[in-house]
């Protein structure tokens, strides 16, 4: 077995002026760290204890951070999707979800109750004015949002299964009966706070320098509030476990991003979709997975003991638990659905990816996706790492990660910006991690896409004065021949950005429509016809329109209407033929639907019917390959129906996943 301990101490010296320390207190310390060629630092904390002993430091200590950061991202989201709900359906769905987080308030462990308890009392000793319960809530949302789009799903399918779900624990607070619609307008505004994610395990065997590598980006929809606040937290504990958690100022549980710890294991979390979502246990026998895992680093010292805590505590929504254990050369996918537990694939000196659907089989039969291109990329994602690594078996190391997970190749079609891509429009951050090294690389987000900034790396330190060795930077291979082509991808992101604060207003609309706009232009320049860019231009020019008529500003409607369809025939006659048979059927769908809200003087019949009828030959297809992908059958319907205007303005613009 590989001694990890004496590897601190077996690598030469380094210069500890690339941290400084902050403050410290009782032992505690804060500390800010960088590298030359990199603007941006990360805040270290070294801490000594345990989660729940030493929380209050992490408060006192980044009370700014925090305050601005993930708290501030998960309420704005949570605000931004009860806000789409009517004052009726939303005084019903509130009284939901106050039973659901005291059903798991009631079931997580004191160890998790009493770290955030003395992560407030920090908070508020720095002085913060946030209230108690916008903070501890925050840290239930995101089990929230998956049972969340688990009751749409049940609602839509099975409304006396999904109804009696809710019932059967939250009787005292169930008042009539949750209607389907604002559960699935409730569920989309809180897609924004998962965690998406592709990861890596490369076995020391499979590695250039035998050494274990694994790697993850981390994709979510608080972009803007997480990545500008990235902290590692140390824990060096009394019972020998010490741990290096990766995330962002206020998730003490840091390791439940990623993290490592001197036993070897490197550890990252995946969030699903299920419909076996579970919403009480008995008293303190479970918690929220971003915890589960973290108590993973705390506590575990081995693969075999990881799966064992994870067995036992079990949880509340759909999440993979990917784990790599350097000293036996081992990876593991530990997926969970609710109380159940499936170590679904398990590998030994060779390699494994993850991405997010179910694979095992008691776990896939709860377990969808809620749409078809979200099906086709989680699916993409993993058969592409697994190929690549199949191909460069015995020549990865850490910044083949980097370069994978920075990747713009889309496995069905080729080369793409974003979409079906192993990196996200909406990755926030990226973590390779060597654990027998006690090594860790780390995007710092300087620009948009987070890849294309510089990757800080850090080895763990015994030293007093500094936690951590800083190894320098790395940065992701690009193609040089096509700058203007990757310069192109952070107007996408913004446009990105700029649609999730405002898809309602026809200036919210403008504003991401020239950001997009931009985004083709500069791809052009490089020679490139960027399809997510030009369709989700015309797609949301379609959406424009429809709120145009609502306004009562039908020129302008037309004018729209207009200039989406050109751009969707143009799409169809310049790249149509490599583009995937749902793509294709989309660009149809889109063009049946401005077809449709053009004014009947100006209508075009025959292209009308063309494009439903070619939509709707596509779509059968899709359906008999997909059959439990349940959007398919939503979209069947809207095809039949005459009037599209409220079905398009009841369409959710996700540029993410291209859609």
């Amino acid at each position: 077995m590989k001694n990890i301990f004496a590897l601190l101490f077996l690598f030469p010296a380094f210069s500890y002026a690339d941290c400084t320390l902050v403050r410290e207190l009782n032992g505690q310390k804060h500390f800010t760290c960088g590298a030359e060629g990199a603007k941006n630092k990360v805040h270290v904390l070294d801490l000594q204890g345990g989660f729940s002993e030493t929380a209050y430091y992490h408060g006192l200590f980044l009370r700014p951070e925090i305050e601005k950061g993930v708290l501030a991202g998960v309420q704005t989201q949570v605000q931004r999707a009860f806000a789409e709900l009517s004052p009726k359906d939303r005084e019903q769905i509130l009284l939901i979800k106050k039973c659901v987080i005291d059903n798991y308030r009631a079931s997580v462990s004191d160890e998790f109750k009493s770290g955030l308890k003395n992560l407030y009392r920090g908070l508020k000793d720095a002085g913060s004015k946030v209230g108690w319960n916008e903070f501890e809530e925050s840290n239930y949302m995101v089990e929230f949002s998956i049972f969340t789009d688990s009751m749409q799903r049940l609602l839509d399918e099975s409304p006396r299964k999904g109804k009696m779900k809710v019932f059967a624990s939250c009787a005292p607070y169930f008042v009539g009966h949750a209607l389907l619609k604002p559960f699935k307008k409730l569920a989309q505004g809180l897609r924004s706070i998962k965690m998406g994610c592709t990861g890596i395990s490369a076995s020391a065997t499979s590695s250039t320098d035998g050494a274990l590598v694994h790697g993850r980006n981390f994709d979510t929809g608080l972009l803007g509030f997480y990545e500008t606040n990235q902290v590692i937290v140390i824990n060096r504990q009394r019972n020998g476990i010490t741990s290096a958690g990766l995330a962002s100022a206020g998730l003490h549980y840091a390791g439940g991003i990623s993290g490592i710890n001197n036993y070897g294991l490197a550890v990252s979390l995946h969030e699903l979709q299920t419909e076996g979502t579970q919403i009480r246990y008995e008293k303190g026998r479970s918690d929220v997975a971003p915890f589960l895992l973290h108590s993973v680093l705390m506590k575990a010292r081995s693969l075999n003991e990881a799966i064992s805590l994870i067995q036992t505590r079990k949880g509340f929504g759909a999440w993979t638990f990917f784990i790599s254990d350097s000293k036996t050369d081992e990876a593991a996918s530990i997926e969970l659905s609710g109380n159940t537990v499936v170590v679904a694939r398990r590998s030994k000196d060779s390699y494994l990816g993850q991405s997010n659907h179910f694979v095992g089989a008691p776990t896939s039969a709860e377990g969808y996706e809620y749409s078809l291109n979200k099906t086709l990329e989680t699916r993409a994602r993993l058969s592409h790492v697994h190929r690549t690594m199949k191909e460069d078996f015995g020549h990865i190391d850490a910044q083949w990660v980097i370069n994978r997970l920075s990747g713009h190749t889309d496995e069905l079609v080729g080369a793409r910006s974003f979409g079906r891509t192993t990196t996200k429009v909406y990755t926030a951050a990226t973590h390779v991690m060597i654990p027998e090294r006690q090594e860790w690389w780390m995007s710092v987000a300087e620009t948009y896409p987070t890849h294309r900034s510089p990757f800080i790396g850090f080895r763990l330190s015994s030293n007093p004065h500094s936690p951590v060795e800083v190894l320098g930077i790395k940065r992701a291979w690009e193609d040089p021949e096509k700058q203007a082509w990757y310069d192109s991808m952070k107007y996408y992101v913004q446009a990105y950005l700029t649609n999730e604060a405002d898809h309602k207003t026809l200036s919210g609309f403008d504003r991401t429509l020239g950001l997009i706009q931009q985004a083709s232009d500069q791809a052009l320049s490089a020679g490139v016809y960027e399809f997510p860019y030009h369709f989700m231009w015309a797609r949301i020019k379609v959406q424009r329109a429809a709120q145009a008529i609502m306004a009562g500003k039908r020129d302008e409607a037309f004018i729209d209407l207009s200039q989406g369809l050109e751009k969707l025939e143009e799409i169809s006659s310049t790249i149509g033929p490599t583009l995937h048979s749902y793509e294709r059927f989309q660009l149809d769908l889109w063009k049946f639907r401005a077809e449709t809200l053009k004014p009947q003087t100006h209508k075009n019949k025959t292209q009308q019917q063309r494009a439903r009828t070619e939509a709707q030959n596509i779509l059968t297809g899709l359906i008999q390959k997909y059959p439990r992908q349940s959007e398919l059958y939503d979209l069947q319907w809207s095809l039949q129906e005459e009037a599209q205007l409220y079905i398009v303005l009841d369409s959710e613009i996700r540029l993410g996943t291209v859609e």
